[in-house]
């Protein structure tokens, strides 16, 4: 009764407030030096930005009007409730004492100015502190483990400005929505996990896997499998047939192509696990992934590329169009390719491959120890730190050691090359870039995580003509012949395009089908425990 009846009615209380900015400023001055600031012993996190936001008002109340609260306020609590939709804990933003107070508010039991002034805080703490986490996030990226070294771009958010903003606007539940990410995939994510919450409130028997039912086979499991598809909003007639038909058949590789399976039709092992994911687990995922999209970019170049590591794609994108979709290779988990964005700006055809040291180490100097042959089969040169030539027999190999090796050693431009015919270099601490391989067998694999981290396209040639097509004079013939020389050549793009390496398990594509990927650098767990715990001050940069 109580949340409806705080929802519908201004807030009235026979206390008049004229005494609330004094108050307000006691509570705020007594506690300026060290800006920590407590509620019946619950933390408020915005310190400073608090302060200051009182400060610059002289301290008159935000959220109470004259004798009653504000439409504002309402707004607010509003919008704390249904945070839960966007994978973030109301519970974080004061909801438990907000309500507890307006309660008090609501009834005119024992309200008092301190009581007054305890809920104006906290609900000016909430607003600050949620629209910290919807603009940058609940968890901070570089402290999680999470590998996520994302360049924003993004301008000083002054969340004070952000909040008088929105209380003259009268628009405070629309106002916080805008400092949410504005990717349409975020927002399609909201509905999403409301569809998985409710899904997780039904019976999810385990479908127990036999052997491999392929398109025409007859199975007792088929009845479930329909089901099962039907509960995930595939378009199926409701049918008790024992057999995998064509109707069943297009609907599976639907599925199996929204997970990042083979479509083949065919009810395998990897197939039947995602059947069974747990609704929970998939909400889990999805509150891990809308706090990535709070993490990302928010501009990029017209035309830039972007690659999500663990959907093992390639996207060529200029304004809302998908140029180029293209598979790639990424790094083994043990050498996993980096979370990162830069700027691509060349282009070099037929390149030469130094080994990084990593590599060199840990593969080829242990070949090398066994003789010149590595070297003759592969093309390579060693070389001095000058970079002058040195032959095989010239270093005493006898006393060589991972901690004494001196020398750099260089493939060759040609055919077996590492990097195949190309590479596109966008200059970064990591020394990442995309590249060409010969070794074009491994791109027909489900999965491709396999690289020393480095990222493998396929079809690099398409990428290049596209990326090089305002430049008239490297046509595609001209393309083909620069990937297939005994020397290095550098082209320059005339307009440098943003490259953004990215990590999501869950989104939705194009045409706002969810999408559904393997964690496979083990990344997930770490974000969602992090989310779970009590949030954090409000981050430095937002003062």
């Amino acid at each position: 009764m109580l949340i409806l009846i705080s929802l519908l009615l201004p807030g009235t209380f026979s206390t008049g407030n004229a005494e609330l900015p004094g108050k307000i400023k006691t509570f705020i001055v007594g506690n300026e030096n060290c800006f920590i600031f407590k509620v019946d012993n619950e933390n408020l996190t915005s310190g400073k930005v608090l302060s200051r936001f009182y400060m610059n008002r002289l301290y008159t109340p935000a959220w109470f009007s004259r004798d009653s609260l504000n439409n504002n306020s309402y707004d607010l609590l509003r919008y704390i409730r249904q945070v839960d939709q966007q994978g973030l804990q109301p519970e974080d933003y004061h909801l438990h004492l907000i309500e507890l107070y307006l309660g008090k508010v609501l009834t005119c039991q024992g309200i008092d100015t301190t009581d007054m002034v305890k809920l104006e805080v906290l609900l000016t703490d909430a607003f600050i502190l949620l629209g910290s986490h919807l603009y940058y996030g609940k968890v901070d990226p570089e402290k999680e483990g999470s590998d996520w070294n994302m360049n924003r771009k993004d301008p000083e958010l002054r969340l004070d400005l952000k909040l008088e903003e929105a209380l003259a606007a009268n628009d405070v539940f629309n106002k916080l929505n805008l400092l949410a990410p504005g990717y349409r995939s975020y927002w399609m994510m909201k509905e999403e996990l409301a569809f998985f919450l409710k899904l997780n409130e039904q019976i999810w028997p385990v479908i127990i896997f036999g052997e491999a039912i392929r398109p025409g086979d007859s199975s007792q499991l088929i009845p479930e499998i329909r089901e099962r598809l039907i509960k995930l909003r595939y378009q199926l007639t409701d049918s008790v047939s024992p057999f995998l038909d064509d109707e069943l058949v297009i609907q599976l590789k639907s599925f199996q192509e929204d997970w990042g399976l083979n479509p083949d039709g065919v009810v395998g092992k990897a197939t039947l696990e995602g059947l069974n994911s747990l609704p929970l687990k998939l909400v889990s995922q999805l509150k891990v992934n809308m706090e990535r999209f709070r993490w990302m970019p928010l501009k990029v170049t017209e035309k830039y590329i972007i690659v999500n590591i663990a959907n093992y794609k390639l996207d060529l994108i200029s304004g809302t169009d998908t140029l180029i979709s293209l598979r790639v290779i990424v790094g083994k988990e043990t050498r996993s390719t980096p979370v990162f964005n830069e700027q691509l700006s060349y282009i070099v055809f037929s390149p030469t491959w130094t080994i990084p040291n990593t590599i060199l180490m840990d593969d080829v100097l242990p070949e090398l120890l066994k003789g010149p042959e590595y070297l003759e089969k592969r093309n390579m040169r060693l070389l001095r730190n000058d970079g002058t030539e040195l032959k095989y027999n010239e270093i005493d190999w006898s006393v060589i050691t991972k901690d004494n090796f001196p020398y750099m050693v260089r493939q060759n431009p040609g055919p077996g090359n590492a990097l195949g015919q190309v590479k596109f270099m966008f200059p970064n601490a990591y020394n990442v870039y995309i590249h060409d391989t010969p070794s074009k067998r491994y791109f027909a694999r489900e999965e491709r995580d396999m690289s020393s981290g480095c990222v493998r396209v396929e079809n690099p040639f398409d990428l290049a003509v596209l990326l090089l097509s305002d430049i008239p004079e490297w046509s595609p013939p001209k393309i083909r012949t620069a990937m297939q020389q005994d020397k290095e050549q550098i082209v320059r793009l005339k307009i440098p395009v943003d490259v953004v390496l990215i990590y999501l398990t869950a989104w939705t594509d194009g045409k706002d089908r969810i999408q559904f990927r393997k964690d496979i650098y083990q990344k997930d767990e770490k974000v969602l425990a992090a989310l779970n715990q009590k949030p954090e001050a409000v981050k430095v940069h937002s003062f």
